[in-house]
């Protein structure tokens, strides 16, 4: 090997660790570094003999980083792999599906010749026999004795591809500082040389030669492979704007505006930015959609999978609970763990069709894993904690005979609750003209399949992009106004409440839903607009499947207002600065905030005017958005009493700011009807 080459490679390896930086070996040496890659297996093992004896050192395993596209073959897909590849240099990624427990396996064996020659033997990491001595070198004999070997981590885990449409799969094995890298269910890059592994031989048996990546590096991704960041241009009415990334999600269904405003707030919810060990509460919203045969359910479900940067799919009719969140195969003295979908979704989306189907005994897997985000382990000697931090939408029709949320799903109050919305899709009660002439039109234009995108929508791959930049975005703290308007309207809902499903739960979901509508919006922080159109959204989905509670709120409108918001059904969605007017003093009027005042608040040197401080601090309350901290509880003589975030200043202040606000919607527009107090 060329001198240049050995003296940039000794020098990365003088700190200690066995990393080389391949970008700086072509800055020294181009020429010796592109014929060490080309005849890879063959180099590596001089190359490391070699770093052995001037380290005067066992033999050590090099890891290899920041390699050239054009110096390595990249594979797509794990089907990819063929026996032509063995001795190249690959990379590929994948989830890891499963992985053993550590081992140590022999790296190297020394003989010694009976005339007193020495020789080292490779034992390669594919090989399941041991290694043999051969003949001598020098007398050509055959009697040697063993003076036995080094030993080195042995670790062997299976990748899985990431695609929909591809489930193949590819065994890596990780020696010496790969071992323990990764747990299952992480995305990971792994780059190394493909090898055959012969099995050992038996009579009257066929030799199935398995192939396996030697790894010589593998790093993490916490999250899908990056896309080019996409901001959407700015906009005169941004919800105008917000309304085309709205319908572009399924172009081909019509009528469903708010389920695809769900299925976009969930794909918006996880906040990338937040660090994951000190999260207090989940990040990851969840979705149910309810519905009758033939409502386009599971298309909603594909179309969150072809907009998620990872999804995992998956329907509950062939799922089993092993499925879902684990199992532990033997293998051989030890025990293997491989993940369900649950682990393998971790920081993207899971959807779950025909969840109905799902046992009762299955379905109680799920609730550590909707909650916690983890999945505890505890199986055949093997204890640890597998990562679920997913967002999960689940698709199923109706229970017969049902009537409220309980009875139509037929789930369970604690997995019903874990559910940040849950919408009912009907097939009755809606535009049928509409959505007959939608379908129609696309039959008739030939050329015109459902994936395309219509003139004033948003092209699929700028709408995953726009995703994945928002869920990068950082929010700054909230607006009180948004943050008491929520607070008042989650009282409201646990007024007229007589079950146990308006638990704490719904305030979280709804700063959810609030944070990933201010994403969309391109807000910088949760502003009052966000909290308006999440508490229209939750509205009109409890309405979907229950109409006549008392927790359908929006019902006083004008006979001048829009049909779409009239209807509450799942095409209500605002389009316009218009329609929020409307919507935003609806809202207001049926939280209490429509006694009218005729002057704004004055605030002079923190305090508030003829009010006096009454010992309260001059500091800004903090926002139930900050810290994600929710609705703190304080218990006396064995009761739970809430207690509010805002001191009463504050309060006094942001709640004349809303009255103002509604003074000024029924004064400019004629929709929202001023009814007396009731």
């Amino acid at each position: 090997m060329a001198n240049g080459f050995m003296r940039a490679v000794l020098e990365q390896l003088q700190n200690g660790n066995l990393i080389v930086d391949v970008s700086q070996l072509l800055e020294a040496a181009p020429e010796a570094t592109v014929n060490f890659f080309q005849d890879f297996d063959a180099n590596i093992s001089r190359l490391e003999s070699i770093l052995a004896q001037q380290l005067g050192r066992s033999r050590p395993r090099l890891r290899f980083r920041h390699i050239p596209s054009f110096l390595l073959h990249a594979v797509h897909h794990m089907k990819e792999l063929r026996h032509d590849l063995v001795g190249c240099f690959l990379t590929f990624s994948g989830l890891v599906a499963s992985m053993s427990s550590v081992k140590v396996a022999e790296f190297t064996r020394s003989f010694e010749c009976s005339c007193g020659a020495r020789k080292v033997v490779e034992a390669p990491v594919a090989e399941v026999r041991p290694p043999e001595a051969g003949c001598c070198g020098g007398c050509g004999g055959d009697s040697f004795k063993d003076l036995g070997g080094a030993m080195i981590d042995y670790q062997e885990i299976r990748l899985q591809d990431t695609g929909l449409q591809n489930c193949s799969h590819a065994q890596v094995v990780l020696c010496g500082e790969l071992v323990s890298s990764c747990v299952p269910g992480d995305l990971v890059v792994v780059c190394g040389v493909l090898r055959a592994r012969w099995p050992n031989w038996a009579p009257k048996k066929r030799l199935m030669v398995q192939l396996i990546l030697d790894a010589r590096d593998l790093h993490q991704l916490h999250e899908a492979p990056r896309r080019s960041l996409v901001a959407m241009p700015p906009a005169a009415d941004p919800w105008q704007q917000r309304r085309q990334m709205v319908t572009s999600v399924a172009a081909h269904l019509h009528g469903l505006e708010v389920p695809k405003l769900a299925v976009l707030l969930v794909l918006l919810a996880d906040d990338l930015t937040a660090p994951r060990q000190e999260e207090s509460s989940r990040q990851h919203s969840h979705l149910l959609l309810l519905g009758d045969p033939g409502t386009g359910k599971s298309q909603l479900l594909q179309a969150a999978g072809q907009l998620a940067p990872h999804c995992v799919m998956t329907s509950a009719s062939g799922t089993t609970r092993s499925g879902l969140t684990f199992s532990c195969v033997r293998d051989g003295a030890g025990w293997n763990l491989e993940v369900g979908a649950l682990s393998m979704a971790d920081g993207g989306v899971c959807c779950i069709d025909e969840f109905r189907h799902l046992p009762k005994e299955e379905k109680t897997a799920l609730y550590e894993a909707m909650e916690q985000q983890s999945i505890s382990v505890a199986k055949s000697g093997v204890a640890c904690q597998l990562r679920a931090r997913c967002s999960i939408i689940a698709a199923q029709s109706f229970v017969p005979n049902g009537q409220s949320l309980k009875e139509l799903s037929g789930l369970a109050d604690p997995l019903l609750s874990r559910f940040d919305l849950a919408l009912a899709l009907r097939s009755q009660g809606g535009n049928d003209e509409d959505v007959i002439a939608s379908i129609l039109n696309q039959c008739a234009n030939s050329t015109n399949d459902f994936g395309c995108q219509s003139p004033g929508q948003v092209e699929l791959d700028q709408l995953k992009g726009f995703i994945v930049a928002a869920k990068q975005s950082t929010l700054a703290e909230s607006a009180y106004d948004a943050s008491l308007l929520l607070e008042a309207y989650y009282r409201k809902l646990r007024r007229g409440s007589l079950g146990a499903v308006f638990s704490p739960r719904v305030l979280e979901s709804l700063i959810r839903l609030s944070r990933a509508h201010a994403r969309l919006m391109q807000h910088g922080s949760v502003q009052l607009e966000d909290a308006i159109a999440v508490i229209f959204l939750h509205q009109v989905a409890w309405k979907s499947h229950s109409p006549e509670t008392e927790q359908v709120l929006l019902s006083h409108f004008g006979p001048g207002c829009p049909e779409q918001i009239q209807r509450l059904d799942m095409s209500s969605d605002i389009t316009c600065r218009k329609d929020y007017e409307v919507v935003e003093g609806a809202v207001l009027w049926c939280l209490g905030f429509q006694d009218l005042k005729s002057e704004e608040p004055k605030d002079t040197g923190g305090r508030l005017k003829g009010g006096g401080d009454r010992g309260h601090s001059e500091e800004k309350p903090s926002s139930i958005f900050e810290g994600r901290a929710f609705v703190p509880q304080i218990r006396r003589k064995g009761k739970i009493k809430e207690r509010s975030l805002f001191s009463p200043p504050e309060r006094r202040v942001t709640q004349r700011r809303l009255e103002m606000r509604f003074t000024r919607r029924c004064s400019t527009t004629g929709y929202v009807q001023r009814l007396p107090q009731q």
